[in-house]
């Protein structure tokens, strides 16, 4: 792979104006790609489901630099705005771009009658 494109995708990407946000990995500063949003799930018993709670869970994918977080594992925690979310996973390892998206998700909070 040609070393002098590579270095152009990573620096594109990785850039703190363009495409990151800082957020904290285990407590370390570094640039992300966010993208999160919320799921919503029913959990009640039985065929019609019309009785029970509505679970409210977040999850999304956040991506980094391979140079930042060489080895990503399940349970690592990042905290975006405030918001904590755990590392559920590797969704896909770039290494044209020198980055590792791992899926992540957060606590999830329920509510009645939805």
């Amino acid at each position: 792979m040609n070393n002098f494109v590579k270095n152009i995708v990573q620096d594109a990407l990785m850039h703190t104006d363009i495409f990151t946000e800082e957020i904290l990995y285990n407590g370390q500063k570094i640039l992300a790609m966010v993208e999160i949003g919320e799921n919503e799930v029913s959990n009640s018993p039985g065929i019609m489901k019309r009785t029970g709670t509505t679970v409210i869970s977040g999850s999304g994918f956040f991506t980094l630099s391979v140079a930042d977080v060489p080895e990503p594992k399940r349970q690592d925690q990042i905290v975006y705005n405030g918001q904590k979310y755990n590392v559920a996973g590797i969704e896909l390892l770039d290494s044209m771009s020198g980055t590792v998206t791992v899926k992540v998700t957060t606590a999830e909070r329920g509510y009645f009658g939805r």
